[in-house]
């Protein structure tokens, strides 16, 4: 009666061959085909067993004369009785099943045994066995359906049964769901997805050192939990010194394993002045034929008859060179020996859990620590000064980042656009960059993300930044007319720093505010050359900013640099099909011009401005300090990704079983 073809055969003939045969009959009807010496049977239940049996006889594990117990019926009762297996048969309820697994491990069957007999992947057999686990007055419950699969699912992750009735029954109905049973338990670990020492040390490191590990076997993304970070650190702390060892080799006084080197370590070190050596031949002809190539594509992505598949090409190896092109600079600092003997390095781990090595940092001494101003803030904000000494990053591999519809250049080139616009709009508003200003002062006393002067802030002009990246901006009215405020000042104060002090103090609250939010919205800095969350921002609704306002798609500012196929898909889109398929049949050039007229005034936005989503950075020490049970890890909520999920994804794509 089934039209829809079997699935899960072989995995049921498996099933078949362990469990010793054929448990369940067929039922069969005689067909009027053939002669009455051979008479032909019909299937009317049982075609998924008949197909294992076929397969496990063209596989050679049954012979030909294998017997196969059936019932003969009526073939006027074939379609009823069809359709009465398939449809009054009740499947076992999780719980049964996993009570199965439990009593064949417990009778001597090992975890591979039973996952062959019934052609499921290892990791489903493990995740059944700890369901079978729970407390049998949760089971209970999860039978009666009172209890639902992703909250015994978060119970499971605790193999106390007192642990888990306490977090059932002492919570408040309302406080039972799988994300806070897991909270509970995980408050006071710490994740090895989130926290950059774990990480880097890893879960089978950290347990063949005696680590006792807390794994959630539902998650898909593998979470697991640690108590011991003493441990963890001793661990990080020696493969870290391993990777420093040839460091100290090159020739430096000494080499330091920091896992975690947090802005109040980093502030007791100073970059030394690195010089750049002259390139070999062979380094000095790589940078120009890098720089020949980069104008070369710079010229075939702005053709006309450039393609999207050759555009998206010539993209990639547009950032392939110019990374090619960092790393051959960076390798060109040099240091001056008698720097390298009272000099070092340290060796640390950066976001990703990734072993970095900075060379080039001799040790504070106390008075100067204070009023450091590490370089380090600049790393991924592009608003360094380079004239100040370099410390040299070289990283054991890069991360991955997801790439956006925009190359690196137009994103550099759209978020200089964006911080202009910030930046203009809080110098008008002396009240948001006042917030802005406190802000950045409390997030680095709880935060750990601010170093500088005795205030801890540093003024650093980002107009040069902008225009590099958006040189445009130079003809723009508002973004000059915000320069030209500050400018003004040069003309009104005095001309030494005590003077200076003593005219501040002398002024208004009114007019310190606007010379604040001058310096302030000239501190912008929200360059960057990717399309990840950023701090910028959280800025623009608190300044009631709307991008479409200040930014056009124009030829030159945005169609010129995309591919043509980009440029479709926005047309059809946003303007209609019908016009989209019109720019389809232009070149490039004419498709861009057509696209800056269909456009205006219409308010597009690139996606990660239309959608902007801004950086949450966890201020620990706050939370420390407010209720020290709460300091959980890294990232708590990144810990339960899966724990909304009744249905787990399991490591093989062909077993997506629901526990």
């Amino acid at each position: 009666m089934r039209r829809v073809p079997p699935t899960g055969i072989k995995e049921l003939a498996f099933n078949i061959w362990h469990s010793g045969g054929l448990l369940q009959n067929l039922v069969v009807h005689a067909m009027k085909v053939g002669s009455r010496k051979a008479q032909k049977f019909g299937v009317a239940a049982g075609e998924r067993r008949r197909l294992a049996l076929v397969y496990l006889l063209e596989h050679d594990y049954i012979a030909d004369d294998y017997p196969v117990r059936c019932l003969v019926v009526p073939v006027k009762d074939a379609v009823l009785l069809s359709a009465t297996e398939n449809e009054m048969r009740e499947p076992m309820h999780p719980a049964d099943a996993c009570d199965a697994y439990r009593i064949l491990v417990e009778s001597g069957r090992s975890i591979e045994d039973i996952a062959g007999l019934y052609g499921v992947h290892t990791k489903t057999v493990q995740r059944r066995l700890k369901l079978a686990r729970v407390s049998p007055k949760l089971a209970d419950l999860f039978r009666a359906g009172e209890i639902k699969l992703d909250q015994m699912q978060a119970l499971a992750l605790s193999d106390s049964h007192d642990e888990q009735e306490a977090a059932w029954f002492e919570a408040e109905p309302y406080n039972r769901d799988a994300h806070t049973i897991r909270r509970r338990f995980v408050r006071d670990e710490q994740s090895f997805v989130s926290n950059r020492v774990a990480k880097f040390v890893g879960v089978e490191a950290f347990e063949a050192a005696g680590g006792a590990v807390r794994r959630d076997l539902f998650s898909a993304t593998e979470d697991a939990w640690y108590r011991d970070h003493a441990l963890m650190l001793r661990i990080a702390t020696e493969q870290l010194e391993a990777i420093g060892a040839p460091v100290l080799a090159e020739g430096w006084a000494w080499v330091k394993a920091l896992p975690e080197c947090h802005h109040v370590t980093r502030s007791q070190f100073a970059p030394l002045m690195a010089r750049r050596a002259e390139p070999c031949d062979e380094a000095a002809k790589e940078l120009v034929e890098i720089e020949q190539r980069l104008a070369e594509i710079a010229t075939q992505l702005e053709a006309d008859d450039t393609d999207d598949k050759t555009y998206e090409r010539l993209v990639a190896e547009e950032d392939a060179l110019t990374l090619r092109s960092d790393e051959i600079e960076e390798s060109l600092l040099v240091y001056h020996p008698d720097d390298m003997a009272r000099a070092g390095a340290i060796v640390t781990l950066d976001s990703d859990g990734e072993p970095v090595v900075e060379r080039g940092l001799v040790t504070r001494e106390p008075a100067d620590t204070a009023a450091h101003d590490d370089d380090d803030r600049d790393s991924g904000n592009g608003g360094g000064d380079s004239s100040v000494g370099h410390a040299v990053h070289v990283a054991a591999s890069d991360a991955k980042l997801a790439k956006g519809p925009h190359s690196e250049r137009l994103t550099l080139r759209l978020n200089a656009r964006r911080t202009a616009a910030v930046a203009a709009a809080l110098a008008k508003q002396p009240h948001v960059a006042l917030a802005a200003l406190v802000h950045r002062l409390m997030a680095g006393d709880y935060g750990h993300s601010t170093e500088g002067s005795a205030l801890d802030v540093t003024f650093r002009e980002q107009s040069y930044n902008l225009t590099k990246h958006a040189p445009e901006l130079d003809d723009d009215l508002a973004h000059a007319a915000h320069l030209a405020q500050r400018r003004v000042w040069a003309g009104v104060i005095p001309n030494n720093s005590d003077a200076l002090l003593r005219w501040l103090i002398e002024q208004t609250d009114e007019r310190l505010l606007l010379i604040l939010a001058q310096y302030v919205a000239s501190s912008v800095d929200g360059v960057s050359a990717n399309e990840r969350p950023h701090a910028i921002n959280a800025l623009i609704p608190a300044l009631g900013l709307n991008l479409a306002n200040v930014w056009q798609p124009t030829k030159a500012s945005y169609f010129n640099h995309v591919s043509k196929q980009r440029i479709v898909e926005i047309v059809s889109v946003v303007v209609s099909p019908a016009e989209g398929v019109r720019l389809a049949k232009l070149t490039k050039a004419d498709a861009a011009t057509e696209a800056e007229r269909l456009m205006a005034g219409r308010g597009w936005l690139p996606e990660h401005f239309a959608n902007p989503e801004a950086l949450s950075v966890e201020l620990w020490d706050r939370r420390q300090e407010a209720d020290p049970t709460e300091a959980d890890g890294e990232d708590a909520e990144e810990r339960d990704s899966d724990a909304d999920g009744a249905a787990d994804r399991d490591a093989d794509a062909d077993d997506d079983r629901p526990y």
